[in-house]
């Protein structure tokens, strides 16, 4: 008997629906108007309910599938819709989100169940916190152009921070600090991950060197875990668009002269804002392509050049829009493990660093055919940043 062909994408998504099906309890996937939000249960110490174990096997679904072009259709994942208690405290453009929860009904493929917070237990502690802390952000080193890369002063960066694997000695991804309880990164630093090794991975601050995993502990001054991650809805891993997140850690961190936050810039419009400036982009990725890692963090200067100038490096037909910039390698580049880390520049009217990019992609390290890094632009997507900083 003759066997039928079976489409092996069709069948890794009823698997994945049907793994959806089995009550996993280690957070939550739902999604607002212009964010897919994942949740992770964790007590006030920041450790797993007893109700996550045993770990079901949904816990182990690549977060990509509900990314845009991923296996699990937008409408099966459950929306999560403005409340009018919640709307009055809106921070940024958009308002604070809130359950319609006969949306759930119809869409019972999702992780665990959400339950919804009230504006204090969620807003109240992060405010609070705020108003105690002044500290001035995009604090950096004196320097204002590195050649060729070098190691950077210990802290002198005290909003650069690290992804690791605990027990791992190198970086996975960087971010950078932007309130006291969010980091902003990329997006695709995260896609392959399932729920349960998002769980396991840690947030280093304050950090210089990341030690070598067995008897030469990391030096960060803090280490926080994640609670909640929230992508941009419109992220593609095909050709990396919107590639930018926002990690909620696990308990706000206390500022300090190694840790504090990164100014991030007023939103504008303006396809080259930046060129012809001097960029800042730090992180602990390999040296070279298919190199090792640093076990320090490294800092070098990075070149802004105009989007019209990137279209000719990276020529296909929309290769290059306008939420993205780039930056010039011929002298040096951003590497694999410096993913999600920042582009700052150094304003010359008050002296502070301000995010101006995500580190995005590029083709391999320095590649001369290829002389540019493309990052996310922080001021084209400024809009999104403030209205999912809120939680």
């Amino acid at each position: 008997m003759d066997v039928p062909n079976v489409n092996p994408f069709a069948v890794v998504f009823v698997a994945a629906i049907t793994l959806l099906c089995t009550n996993p309890v280690s957070g939550g996937v739902y999604q607002t108007s212009d964010a897919i939000v994942f949740e992770i249960d964790r007590t006030w110490d920041g450790s797993f309910p007893a109700k996550t174990f045993p770990l079901s096997q949904s816990d182990f679904v690549p977060i990509k599938y509900f990314l845009t072009g991923g296996l699990v259709r937008n409408s099966h994942i459950p929306t999560i819709e403005p409340s009018p208690e919640m709307i009055s405290y809106n921070i940024g453009l958009h308002p604070q989100q809130g359950p319609t929860f006969s949306s759930w009904l119809h869409h019972p493929f999702v992780y665990g169940a959400y339950v919804a917070p009230t504006v204090d237990s969620r807003t109240g502690p992060t405010l609070k916190q705020e108003a105690k802390q002044n500290t001035a952000c995009g604090a950096g080193p004196e320097s204002n152009r590195i050649v060729n890369g070098e190691e950077a002063t210990p802290n002198s960066w005290p909003f650069v921070v690290g992804f690791m694997k605990p027990g791992n000695s190198y970086v996975t991804c960087g971010g950078s600090l932007i309130s006291e309880t969010k980091i902003l990164t990329a997006a695709h630093c995260f896609e392959r991950l399932s729920m349960y090794q998002l769980s396991l991975m840690v947030v280093k601050l304050g950090m210089h060197n990341v030690g070598d995993g067995e008897n030469v502990p990391d030096d960060a001054h803090v280490t926080r875990r994640i609670s909640r991650m929230t992508l941009h809805k419109g992220y593609n891993y095909a050709n990396a668009f919107n590639d930018i997140a926002i990690i909620t850690m696990d308990a706000p961190v206390v500022y300090s002269k190694s840790i504090s936050p990164v100014c991030l810039p007023a939103p504008s419009s303006d396809v080259d804002i930046y060129a012809g400036k001097d960029g800042m982009v730090m992180g602990w990725g390999v040296l070279s392509y298919g190199g090792s890692s640093p076990s320090a963090l490294q800092q070098a200067t990075a070149p802004i050049i105009t989007n019209a100038e990137c279209r000719q490096i990276y020529s296909d037909p929309g290769q290059i829009p306008n939420h993205m910039l780039c930056a010039s390698t011929l002298s040096t580049s951003s590497c694999h493990g410096d993913s999600g880390g920042p582009l700052v520049v150094k304003s010359e009217e008050d002296g502070r660093w301000y995010q101006a990019g995500i580190v995005s992609w590029g083709y391999e390290c320095a590649n001369q055919a290829y002389p540019a890094g493309v990052y996310t632009k922080v001021t084209w997507l400024r809009g999104w940043i403030n209205g999912n900083m809120k939680n």
